[in-house]
Formats: structure tokens, C-alpha cells, sequence
């Protein structure tokens, strides 16, 4: 049977340099009955404690870590020992794929890449494009020929929609998007414009000839009622603001999903969010590079951002738009307005996060390097947060997702 088509990003290029970060993180491998059969038949000895090398939580079975959090199976050289021992294919699927993520579309396949891998941030390696035959091997793994993709999400609650109308959404978006020569914070500001007003006007079921011309419409009207960022931008409530620094809490910590040391480590935890909610004082040294500052050092005016700040800030949401890993499946099955304002609130956290970056080292300017590892630390964490829904409809209907953007922006 033929293989669906692809769509890959143009503007993404990447390979892997070996750095290990995605073998370090404290990731959860999700392995399935087949793949532990396989690594257990591969009879390890060298370096790998056999029990610890799969561990089962009820139904589902992931990789062990090592007691510093790496993967069971990275060796001191920060190797994978099954790639280097048994070749790639040996990997449980969700190695082979990272950074990619893959998303049925329709009658395409969505491909994207996580910005949590560091050359991903950077745009360094091979263009997608070129890696064509690789991704479609991995591409017919994830979503057979066969595969029935379903209903798309939502664009605001009605279900059972067509993929074209949701993907025509989805191109305008990523339109919204492109411009070189608009300020990342000013395209953020006109989409939520345009898409509240779909809201608004419950223009979530357009479709056909008239969707597009409707859509048109609403983009340019966003663009004429928002021509420039709003020089004196309204401040965000101070509900907001807490939220908002909960947030960069939560996209700053160096863990994800488990988080070990017992009792000890939920005290810490706790004392960190205590810092945070706190209106004075100073953050506290969570990890490498995000030392204490003063929060007031933090949520004053910065220097604009650069051309290069703004093209690297415009790749990484068009990629997220291009391969759909903001909505639906790919993000707790969120209707795509909803997840486009989780989305654009990673704005302010990445300046929250790269001013932080740059005052740990008593710097009042950052760098586009900072920029790039923020945005890898909030890629890191997106999605997996559970307070993450409840917690933008309240900002939304606050206003302070926009309030955010243009404040951080100032």
C-alpha cells in the first residue's frame, strides 16, 4: 500500500552532534512488549544491571535510569550501548525517533522536531528536506498506510470536523507566522486577535471557498487594528503574574515527569515554589546556568530583541504549527485555539528564562545562545504540564496571554 505524503519544514535543518542531553534528562522511554523481549534477549551483561534495565508500571514498560538520572543503556563515553553493539535499528522506537515528532494529518503526515534537542534550537546539521528517505522509514513506523487519522481537533469544541477546514486554520496560523519583518511578539498578538474573533463570531465551522475568504479577511483586519507593538502595553493582572511565574518554575526545573529524593525532594520543590509565588526576593538556584538572582532584576525591561533572537523565535513556532504539536493529539487532545494560546504564553517564559540565563552570570543583555537554550528548556517541559488547561483559560479570560506577550516585550 503507498505511503501517505510528508509534509517536513523547510525551515529546519538538524543532525545529531552527540551531545547526550536526550539520554540524560530523565526522560521516560516508553518501550513496547515487543522491545522488551528484544533488548531482553540481548543477553546484557556489560555495564547494564539486568534488572534495572526495564521497569514495569502496571501495563507499560519504559527504560531504567541510572542513579544520576541517564539512561540505563549510556555508556561512560555517553553512548548508546544498544546503537553501538546491535546498529540503530536495535533502538526502541522512541530513541530512533527523537528529536521527530510525527503526526497523522489527514491524507499527509505532519513532521516536526522537538526544540528540547540543543542542535534542533541551534538549526544545526542536514535541512529535513534532504532527509527524506530516513523520516519516511521512521514516518511508515509511526503512521502505516493503513492508519485511519480520525476526525482532526477541534478548532473550539464542535468535533467530528474535516482535516481540510482544520488544516486551512492551520495554514493561516502559520502565515500569521512568517513575516521576517514583523516583531515575533506582534504575530503572536494578531493571531490571538484573529482567532478570538473566530471565537467570538463562532467561525470554527467555516469551511469550503468561503472559510478561506473569511480567514483572509481576519488576518488582515488583525494586522490594520494591530499595526505596530503597543508602545505603553497593559500590565498583566496579578493573577497573571503569579501564574506566569508558576510557569517558569515548571519549565526551568531540570526534571519532567519523575521526580526523585522522597520527601527531601518534595521540600525543596516546595521551598522553590514558595520563591516564586513570593511578590520580592530572589529566585532560587534551580540548576546549571539559572543561578539566585533578584526577581526584580528579572522582570524589568531587557534590550530588544535581535534579527537573528526573532528568526530563531519564528522558527521554532512555525515548526510547532507546521507539524501540529500544539493541538490534538500531539497536546492532551486541546482543541487548536486553546493550544495556540499555550503556545504563545512560551513567549514571555522564554524571555523570563533567557533574562535569567543572562543575569546568572551578571550580564543585563542576553545573547542569542541564551535565547536558544531557554527555548530548549521550555520545549523540554511543554505539554507535560496537568494544570496546564485550567491555567490558560484562566489567563484567557483575564486577557493577560496577550497582556503577557506585549509585557515581556516592552
Amino acid at each position: 500500500m503507498k505511503s501517505l505524503p510528508i509534509e517536513i519544514p523547510t525551515l529546519q535543518n538538524w543532525s545529531c552532534h552527540g551531545c547526550g542531553d536526550c539520554c540524560r534528562g530523565r526522560l521516560l522511554i516508553a518501550v513496547t512488549p515487543e522491545e522488551k523481549s528484544r533488548l531482553e534477549k540481548q543477553k546484557w551483561t556489560d555495564g547494564v544491571d539486568s534488572e534495572d534495565m526495564i521497569v514495569a508500571e502496571g501495563n507499560i514498560f519504559r527504560l531504567g535510569h541510572q542513579s544520576d538520572g541517564a539512561c540505563v543503556f549510556l555508556d561512560a563515553a555517553g553512548r548508546c550501548r544498544i546503537h553501538a553493539k546491535f546498529g540503530e535499528e536495535a533502538k526502541p522506537l522512541a530513541c530512533r525517533l527523537y528529536p521527530l515528532v510525527i503526526h497523522p494529518a489527514g491524507e499527509t503526515v505532519a513532521v516536526g522536531l522537538r526544540f528540547s534537542c540543543p542542535s534542533a534550537a541551534e538549526n544545526r546539521g542536514r535541512p529535513l528536506s534532504a532527509q527524506m528517505p530516513e523520516i519516511q522509514k521512521l514516518a511508515r513506523l509511526v503512521v502505516p498506510a493503513d492508519y485511519d487519522a480520525g476526525s482532526p481537533p477541534p478548532i473550539l469544541d464542535a468535533p467530528d470536523g474535516e482535516w481540510p477546514d482544520f488544516l486551512r486554520f492551520v495554514k493561516w496560523l502559520d502565515s500569521s507566522l512568517a513575516p521576517s519583518d514583523v516583531p515575533m511578539a506582534l504575530k503572536l498578538l494578531r493571531a490571538l486577535h484573529w482567532l478570538a474573533a473566530v471565537e467570538k463570531g463562532m467561525l470554527d465551522q467555516i469551511s469550503g471557498a468561503g472559510a478561506e475568504e473569511i480567514l483572509a479577511a481576519l488576518v488582515k483586519s488583525a494586522a490594520n487594528k494591530l499595526p505596530t507593538r503597543p508602545t505603553s502595553p497593559a500590565r498583566p493582572s496579578r493573577f497573571g503574574r503569579l501564574f506566569l511565574r508558576l510557569m517558569v518554575f515548571e519549565h526551568a526545573r531540570t526534571t519532567r515527569v519523575d521526580n526523585p529524593g522522597g520527601a527531601s525532594g518534595r521540600w525543596q520543590r516546595l521551598r522553590a515554589v514558595l520563591c516564586f509565588v513570593r511578590a520580592g526576593g530572589r529566585t532560587p538556584a534551580l540548576r546549571e546556568g539559572l543561578a539566585s538572582v533578584k526577581f526584580s532584576d528579572l522582570e524589568k525591561p531587557f534590550q530588544p530583541l535581535s534579527p537573528a533572537m526573532e528568526a530563531l523565535l519564528t522558527r521554532y513556532f512555525r515548526v510547532k504549527i507546521q507539524s501540529l504539536h500544539f493541538c490534538g493529539r500531539a497536546f492532551h487532545d486541546r482543541p487548536l485555539i486553546e493550544g495556540f494560546r499555550s503556545l504563545a504564553l512560551l513567549y514571555p517564559v522564554v524571555l523570563w528564562l533567557s533574562r535569567w540565563l543572562a543575569a546568572s552570570t551578571g550580564r543585563t543583555e542576553f545573547s542569542e545562545a541564551d535565547v536558544a537554550r531557554a527555548v530548549s528548556m521550555v520545549d523540554y517541559h511543554h505539554g507535560y504540564s496537568p494544570h496546564l488547561e485550567w491555567r490558560v483559560r484562566l489567563l484567557h479570560q483575564r486577557d493577560d496571554v496577550a497582556r503577557w506577550i506585549g509585557w515581556q516585550d516592552r
